[in-house]
């Protein structure tokens, strides 16, 4: 879980695009189900505070719904 919190949290490093893929392509169900649980809570604080004009990166909206996106297509293409 520690790649995929690093990829959610920002973590400070810039990962490429490929090496957030392999995090979660590698990663297991249970991992991928946290860090979208994660990942939701985080997008709803970010827009409360790009809401109330309190947001320090406003990308960071961005990037935390495409890390939803990549995260409901690997859960989709693992139910099939």
């Amino acid at each position: 879980m520690a790649d995929l919190n690093k990829l959610l949290g920002g973590g400070g490093k810039n990962l490429k695009m490929h090496e957030q893929r392999d995090a979660v392509r590698n990663a297991d169900e249970a991992e991928l189900r946290e860090a979208l649980h994660t990942a939701d809570l985080e997008l709803l604080n970010l827009r409360t505070q790009a809401m109330m004009q309190q947001a320090s990166n406003p990308m960071r909206i961005r990037q935390v719904r495409k890390m939803v996106a990549r995260i409901h297509t690997e859960l989709a293409t693992r139910a099939q």
